[in-house]
């Protein structure tokens, strides 16, 4: 829903209660006449106020919605650096386990010919 179509209709809805609520009560010309100019007064007011808090509100919505997206870019470059950095500190090790995997493929294929020719000489 609009944000603008419910402040409307909620300021229509008022006026309307207000209105119906004036016209229905039981009171002379005189009173009435008084109560709906202080009424209608009131709730110019409070359209007027309504509206100053709703662009008082935007403005915050605003400046919160660029805080928010300078916040997500620094975080981003942040992540990036920390990556970065990470990467280069695991490559020691990554070249090590990198030299360790090939020596423990070179002892199992050790492994595999012994057993091999092991097999080969119970069979023989």
């Amino acid at each position: 829903m609009n944000g603008k179509a419910l402040i409307y209709g909620v300021l229509v809805g008022g006026v309307v209660g207000a209105a119906t609520a004036l016209l229905t009560a039981p009171s002379s010309g005189k009173e009435l006449r008084q109560q709906m100019k202080t009424t209608s007064s009131d709730w110019a007011k409070t359209a007027t106020d309504l509206k100053e808090d709703m662009k008082e509100l935007k403005s915050s919505l605003f400046k919160a919605s660029k805080e928010g997206k300078e916040v997500i870019k620094e975080l981003a470059g942040d992540l990036k650096i920390a990556a970065q950095e990470w990467q280069k500190s695991i490559e020691p090790n990554k070249d090590a386990l990198q030299a360790e995997m090939k020596e423990i493929q070179k002892t199992i294929a050790q492994l595999e010919d012994q057993l091999k020719e092991g097999k080969n000489n119970l069979i023989s």
